[in-house]
């Protein structure tokens, strides 16, 4: 794939809000995230933090709005699950984000570095359903659950969702207000008919589920737990995210 002349930009160096550009930790199609380095002692928001910046040549208005939608929304979320940002603004003519520093990967890159263990998988699947059920309770959807939107400590000590780009209040207007966008491995099947709510959220983690456990369902409660989280008929789904947790729980 060419990569686009403008994207060519490098920020490592770079001095934004306080916080030296150090190296980069992670590229996707439409960011890019970086490690920064309070020059002040302890910084604002701490030493060692996150910025998230959109590509340069990413200039379509929905992905500019979905960045700082992400910004807002994820400013005003406090859960020990959830990727704190702090803030966000323009350098020189970059769109970035800056946000809490996790020491760890994304969960689909720990999976396919190597195989977890499955009481780490339930481990998991509970801690992001506690960070699902608190934006649920907030009445916010997430709409993008998958394994890149999850970040793992080393010993799994760590388990915090990240990425609202997508994330949508509920209301009785969403479907007419809802960004395209998404995964379509993880996407509800309502989804693509613009018409959901949080049992969306519950079906792809289900299927997030289903696949961490590489097909190796070795007993009926498993294979149970994700027929009905991932069941195409939203009314046979678990209803809350909460009643999903808890069927984990007792496994």
């Amino acid at each position: 794939m060419k990569i686009k002349a403008e994207y060519k930009v490098k920020l490592t160096g770079e001095i934004i809000g306080g916080y030296k550009v150090e190296e980069k930790i992670w590229q996707g199609a439409t960011s890019t995230i970086y490690k920064g380095i309070s020059l002040n002692g302890p910084g604002k928001y701490g030493k060692i933090i996150a910025i998230k910046v959109l590509h340069p040549y990413r200039k379509d208005p929905l992905q500019i709005r979905q960045f700082l939608k992400e910004v807002k929304l994820q400013k005003k979320l406090e859960h020990p699950n959830i990727v704190k940002v702090y803030g966000g603004g323009k350098f020189n003519g970059f769109l970035f984000m800056f946000a809490e520093y996790v020491d760890g990967k994304s969960l689909r890159m720990v999976a396919q570095e190597k195989e977890i263990p499955f009481e780490k998988i339930i481990h998991i699947m509970i801690e992001v359903g506690k960070a699902l059920s608190y934006v649920h309770k907030k009445g916010i959807i997430h709409n993008d659950i998958k394994p890149e939107n999850i970040i793992v400590g080393k010993d799994f000590d760590v388990v915090k969702l990240t990425d609202f780009g997508y994330a949508e209040k509920l209301h009785r207007f969403l479907r007419y207000h809802s960004l395209p966008g998404g995964t379509e491995r993880y996407m509800a099947p309502e989804r693509k008919k613009g018409d959901y709510d949080f049992r969306s959220d519950i079906y792809s983690l289900g299927c997030v589920f289903e696949e961490l456990l590489h097909g190796k369902i070795d007993s009926p409660e498993i294979y149970e737990i994700i027929i009905k989280a991932t069941h195409h008929d939203p009314s046979k789904r678990y209803q809350t995210i909460d009643e999903f947790v808890e069927e984990l729980r007792n496994l």
